[in-house]
């Protein structure tokens, strides 16, 4: 039997653990291999999923970008959740190859303060009892050594006004942590799940890892089925399916089909909620055929989520976290943070020529724009079709123009007849760029690519056959951090509870690291958390409370 890769195990940071209907649930993500004997994070995976499970089932979903074993990412609670404890659990595709799924977990609470509604999980008490017994006393941290935060005045700070804290790692080995600023909480939290009692209970497995799922290398493997005309599933083998992303730079994907319908496109991970158009290429042209994509998330059954205690002394502090949450998406404070926008280009090179149509003079028929202008573009007519030729240097250095294999790009959508780009409106499309390279899309070559792009990058007017899907499509999250500074601005009012948040920071060894915090309006006790690992796989906590006036 070939030997397993490693074994995988994922560890998500939050940025507290009680939360209000409405609010964001900031998450940091660790991947780790612990097929050694020191844990280290891990190179194999590139997504992990993530649930929100309630006591009736999944309500949230999300899909965290990993890179080298870390990624980050944020969902915002729906305003109609239930009050009630849910449990939040992740893992990657190629964990699914262990049974049963060895899901990491927590339990948060979310109180909702807008509506009554309840998850099975509330018990509603009319007298106070003994919620350290009922939910489990919140954990106490004691502090590592080999960490120290600075924090200036004494840790007294005043309110609306920027601080510097600085955080230094004593040790000779590099610091991969989270670092969240929120206020202290007052209601009830439940134990376990950080970060020191995950390494504890993540020993590697004494059992056979199968190969049922094939590790996510490069990105989320997109899986799906293709059924024949009117619903058949008869051999389908010798049909390939495009995927494209319009709006992106060349984001396109192949994959071909199996005798029994099923396809998996291989991605580059694709991030955002992003439109997908699929394309049957069959050499059946007169058949119609559908393509539906599967579910990349494994659902697990779960135990219920312990319960939740509602008792007449918390009314006060929900409606404090009411007010700033409804403050918050009103004037939009929720949605200031800073979203990292990777560098993702999966096909084209940068070597190209680009044309602003507006730089040129303008022609109502595109033919005339390609023979007037664009000197490395030219077109071929065979009665009601066409071909776009790009004009190439080969490997004797001399220029030739391809023939009936170029590519031809509307906002990213591959375009098949090119005739229908002869016909298309010039007026719509902002700028043209030729790429003179051999390109390969799965199976699929092309020599030369013409890309052209509309103003707002989504096809106005471009017919697509009957063999053409279009969907919606949730991919992987934007990598995210937050400060606080364009809500401490002074143009919103500012009642933030998590004030700051820095999913993936990375501290060198023997090395410091300085983070600029807004304060909110709201006086009272804060604590600074740092949750992670050094690159030696050790886990750490620390927290570090102030005061603000």
């Amino acid at each position: 039997m070939k030997a397993a890769p490693g074994i995988e195990r994922v560890y998500i940071g939050t940025d507290k653990s009680v939360y209000v209907a409405g609010e964001n649930l900031w998450m940091s993500v660790f991947c780790f291999d612990i097929s050694s004997e020191s844990p280290a994070l891990s190179q194999i995976s590139s997504v992990m999923y993530a649930e929100l499970h309630s006591s009736a089932g999944v309500v949230l979903t999300a899909k965290i970008a990993l890179k080298s074993g870390r990624g980050s990412g944020v969902a915002q609670l729906p305003v109609t959740l239930p009050t009630g404890n849910y449990k939040l659990i992740g893992y990657t595709t190629y964990m699914r190859n262990e049974s049963p799924l060895p899901v990491y977990e927590k339990t948060i609470s979310v109180y909702n303060t807008v509506t009554s509604s309840r998850d099975a999980s509330v018990v509603a008490e009319e007298t106070p009892s003994d919620l350290g017994s009922l939910t489990g006393k919140q954990s106490t941290v004691s502090s590592p050594s080999f960490i120290e935060a600075f924090l200036p005045d004494g840790g007294k700070l005043k309110i609306e006004k920027p601080f510097e804290f600085r955080v230094a790692n004593r040790l000779n080995s590099a610091l991969s942590a989270s670092i969240s600023v929120a206020r202290a909480e007052v209601l009830p939290e439940y134990p376990g799940g950080d970060i020191i009692n995950f390494f504890d209970s993540g020993k590697s497995p004494d059992k056979e890892i199968s190969s049922g799922f094939i590790p996510e290398y490069e990105g989320e493997i997109i899986r799906g089925k293709l059924s024949g005309p009117k619903g058949t599933f008869t051999d389908l083998s010798g049909i390939t399916v495009f995927l494209s992303v319009p709006k992106g730079n060349a984001e396109i994907y192949t994959s071909s089909v199996s005798p029994d319908g099923t396809l998996a496109f291989f991605t580059d991970n694709i991030y955002g909620n992003r439109e997908f158009v699929l394309e049957v290429r069959s050499p059946d042209t007169t058949s119609r055929y559908f393509v539906e994509l599967g579910d990349p998330f494994a659902r697990p059954l779960l135990t219920p989520p312990a319960g939740l205690y509602l008792q007449p002394w918390m009314q006060k502090h929900l409606e404090e976290r009411s007010f700033a949450m409804q403050v918050a998406r009103r004037f939009g404070a929720d949605t200031l943070y800073e979203r990292v926008v990777p560098r993702h280009n999966p096909l084209l090179n940068e070597k190209k020529w680009t044309y602003l149509l507006d730089d040129y003079t303008r022609f109502p028929v595109m033919e005339e724009v390609i023979i007037e202008y664009v000197t490395e573009l030219r077109y071929r007519k065979s009665g009601n079709t066409a071909q776009l030729q790009v004009r190439r240097e080969n490997s004797f250095n001399s220029l030739s123009f391809t023939r009936d294999n170029s590519l031809a790009l509307l906002d990213g959508i591959p375009v098949f007849d090119q005739m229908k780009i002869l016909q298309y409106d010039p007026l719509k499309v902002k700028s043209l760029e030729i790429y003179g390279g051999i390109y390969y899309i799965g199976n699929t070559s092309f020599t030369g690519i013409v890309s052209f792009k509309t103003y707002n990058g989504d096809y106005p007017g471009l017919k697509f056959d009957s063999n053409v899907r279009i969907i919606d499509f949730a991919g992987v999250q934007y990598p995210v951090k937050f400060s606080g500074k364009e809500a401490a601005s002074g143009k919103y009012p500012d009642f933030r509870h998590t004030i700051f948040w820095d999913p993936v920071a990375e501290i060198a060894p023997g090395g410091e690291k300085k983070f600029t915090v807004f304060t909110p309006s709201v006086p009272g006790k804060y604590i600074l958390t740092i949750e992670g690992a050094d690159q030696n796989g050790k886990p750490f906590k620390f927290q570090k409370d102030f005061e603000v006036e």
